[in-house]
């Protein structure tokens, strides 16, 4: 279950980022996206890092 929350609060917390910059910058998605694939791949890391899986 720990693993699961890493990965979704990740993907959630910096997509929103990207979302966010997104609605700054004016464009439709592209850091939204770019945001949910930087927080899986940091949600993957702190699976590795503190579960040792």
């Amino acid at each position: 279950m720990t693993a699961v929350t890493y990965l979704l609060a990740g993907m959630l917390v910096w997509g929103g980022i990207g979302w966010l910059v997104d609605h700054w910058v004016g464009t439709k998605g592209i850091f939204a996206g770019i945001g949910a694939v930087v927080g899986i791949g940091g949600g993957v890391y702190l699976i590795v890092r503190r579960l040792g899986a």
